[in-house]
């Protein structure tokens, strides 16, 4: 099995946010990736895999080397790879 390399990209940018009951939800490219709880002892953050949220970014984790991902199947017998 190759090991995957992540690295750690910015894609705060790319990210929007909607206030939805009571917690700014986050969405990328319209899949919801995480949300802001907002509460009186201060914020409250909840981020989907593979992604975070640190001093005021979003973060995806991508593979390093795309070339080098794992097969998605062993064999190809049954014809449809």
């Amino acid at each position: 099995m190759i090991e995957k390399q992540m690295k750690k990209v910015d894609v705060t940018s790319k990210v929007d946010g909607k206030l939805e009951s009571g917690a700014m939800n986050l969405y990328m490219d319209d899949a919801r990736i995480g949300k802001i709880i907002m509460t009186n002892q201060g914020n409250q953050y909840e981020m989907a895999e593979g992604f975070e949220f640190d001093s005021n970014k979003v973060y995806r984790y991508e593979n390093s080397h795309p070339e080098k991902q794992e097969k998605y199947v062993d064999d190809c017998d049954l014809g449809w790879c």
